[in-house]
């Protein structure tokens, strides 16, 4: 009877350890299966930066708003947002709506160095992994001729995840802070009309583009060259003050 019993237990104890071993290895399936659907899902995401190509040049960055510069040493930067209703919407406490674009004009020892720009579209950015994306906004870069340029634009998604509480823009304190009666007035009085209120009735100007064509031509005799009329004149005068403004540094 005791032999029974024995036999009994021991036979069990033995499809217990077996069945333990059972579950133990379908959890480590279970386990692996899961890891490599993660892994394959991953896989599935595309390239951090790989949208860069939907950032387009804005065409009218400098008539968007200068909210703020910077000054490095030999680097001056001043950055440019597109529309005042997204400076608004960020001083009510909401995100940026969607078609905001803020743009980084770098200069270097006076010169135009390069264009850094982030556009955020509704949809932008649901291609990537969570971990990577920086919500819906995309990266491009420019060369001073505004040109795309060959850049590792994942870059630009890694030093803006640390800004990720403060809607992916290091400078958002100052679109916060940025006082929008400036805009208002600069409406009121645009840099184009300022030029061209300066009077130039007594400014003597000469069309001498014929000769500055001429590649033969080392000397330009502007006695020769015709003077233009009051009206043509003005509007040279608007075009060469309205070009030498733009490449300024506008503080």
């Amino acid at each position: 009877m005791k032999k029974r019993l024995f036999h009994s237990v021991a036979l069990l104890l033995a499809l217990t350890l077996t069945a333990c071993n059972n579950i133990d290895n379908d959890t480590k399936a279970i386990s692996q299966q899961a890891e490599n659907s993660s892994e394959a899902k991953s896989g599935e995401y595309a390239k951090i930066g790989s949208g860069a190509h939907l950032v387009k040049f804005p065409k009218d960055l400098h008539k968007g708003i200068l909210y703020t510069t910077f000054d490095r040493g030999n680097i001056h930067e001043n950055i440019y947002i597109n529309s005042k209703e997204a400076i608004e919407a960020v001083q009510n406490g909401e995100e940026f709506p969607s078609d905001t674009v803020i743009t980084l004009e770098g200069y270097e020892d006076g010169e135009i160095a390069q264009y850094l720009v982030m556009e955020k579209r509704t949809g932008w950015g649901s291609e990537y992994s969570p971990k990577e994306r920086n919500g819906e906004w995309e990266y491009q870069a420019f060369t001073p001729n505004k040109e795309v340029r060959k850049d590792n634009i994942g870059r630009c998604f890694s030093c803006h995840a640390g800004a990720a509480l403060e809607q992916y823009i290091h400078s958002l304190a100052a679109i916060k802070n940025y006082d929008l009666g400036k805009v208002s007035e600069s409406n009121n009085s645009s840099t184009t009309d300022s030029i061209a209120s300066i009077p130039t009735k007594d400014w003597k100007v000469s069309d001498i583009s014929a000769h500055l064509n001429d590649s033969n031509s080392k000397d330009v005799n502007t006695k020769k060259a015709s003077l233009l009329d009051d009206k043509e004149k003005a509007e040279v005068i608007e075009d060469v003050l309205l070009t030498i403004y733009l490449h300024q540094y506008q503080n």
